[in-house]
């Protein structure tokens, strides 16, 4: 029996991803779907959290006190090594 549900993603990270889905034959169901197994089995997260680093905490207060910053782009620097420290051992 399957369920209806709904979640907001960030747009860049669903555009992003549905590329490789598609690549794989894979609708964003199926890719939520797959998700979801492998938590069920392994009763765990399927990849590692990690926390940023101090320096990175410290680039993030730095932009929160700023008026009229940004928030960077999937393309840019610090954004990507937010993603690679938070979500890579």
């Amino acid at each position: 029996m399957k369920i209806q549900t709904s979640v907001r993603v960030d747009e860049a990270f669903y555009r992003d991803a549905k590329k490789v889905f598609d690549a794989f034959g894979m609708t964003f169901g199926d890719a939520v779907n797959l998700f979801l197994a492998k938590v069920a089995m392994e009763k765990k997260i399927p990849f590692e959290l990690t926390l940023p680093s101090e320096e990175l905490l410290k680039k993030a207060e730095t932009t929160d006190n700023q008026t009229n910053a940004s928030a960077p782009s999937n393309e840019d620097k610090e954004f990507k090594e937010f993603i690679s420290l938070a979500f890579n051992p």
